[in-house]
């Protein structure tokens, strides 16, 4: 148990970094699935418990003042809860996004009350002379963003993880059964909300010629990326031909404009 905990206080200290190490993307859901399942010793169960939690999150992004669910202690929890309790994909996703929402009280008081007060201090050490230390200010808060979620996420799952599992295993068969029907949906509103936001009429065509490979000629991701790649690459000759015209056409226009 030690060991454990242990593991998932260094995991959540990386990937609580992702953001400090150049955005990333270490802190998505389905690379800590791949270090949380190495730590079980259960990799396969948790590549794919980080896969089908990943699908929930990718559609998932703050916009404006909005904080989405925290995806990385949801989606470290999720998977850690799930795997020491011996439980499946459809348990880990039942977990992940109530925890990663509940996470955002957390992350709520950072942002409403921590980091203006240290912004505000950092004004006025700006306004003093002492820009070192207002610059300074701003990696303090990063600083302290990663440690508070790094042991809010090392706590919660030395203290909740035995908690949890009794909890599950409490919870009547029917409702399990619906949860399990309920997590093969999550994906799908993952995907939805994701096509909301990159939806137009230059996609749309790519779109169905992508759920026509995948839904009716049953290939495989691969080959259709391939066949995307195809259509990127008749786009570009298309495309660059076009261009290559205009210029003619232009430079033709130019030279008859000076005859005259």
């Amino acid at each position: 148990m030690v060991g454990q905990v242990i593991g998932i206080f260094f995991i959540s200290l990386v990937a609580n970094s992702q953001y400090f190490l150049g955005t990333s993307f270490i802190g998505r859901p389905i690379v800590t699935g791949m270090f949380v399942g190495l730590l079980f010793g259960n990799l396969k169960e948790g590549l794919l418990m980080g896969a089908a939690s990943e699908l929930i999150f990718m559609g998932l992004m703050g916009i404006g003042a909005s904080v989405p669910p925290d995806e990385v202690i949801g989606g470290i929890l999720g998977t850690a809860f799930a795997l020491k309790n011996g439980l499946g994909v459809s348990a880990a996703i039942t977990l992940v996004l109530p925890i990663a929402s509940l996470s955002l009280i957390v992350k709520n008081i950072l942002y409403v009350l921590v980091f203006p007060a240290m912004t505000h201090r950092a004004d006025h050490l700006a306004d003093e002379g002492k820009i070192t230390r207002a610059g300074n200010m701003h990696l303090w808060m990063c600083f302290l963003q990663i440690a508070v979620l790094t042991i809010v996420t090392t706590f919660a799952f030395a203290v909740g993880s035995d908690a949890v599992g009794n909890l599950i295993k409490m919870i009547p068969k029917a409702v399990t059964d619906g949860l399990t029907i309920a997590t093969y949906i999550l994906p799908a509103i993952g995907f939805g909300m994701l096509i909301n936001m990159t939806y137009s009429k230059n996609v749309a065509p790519f779109f169905f010629l992508g759920f026509v490979c995948a839904a009716y000629l049953k290939l495989n991701t691969i080959a259709t990326a391939i066949i995307g790649a195809i259509c990127a690459a008749i786009m570009y000759i298309i495309f660059d031909k076009v261009r290559n015209n205009s210029e003619e056409t232009a430079a033709k226009g130019d030279e008859i404009y000076d005859d005259f």
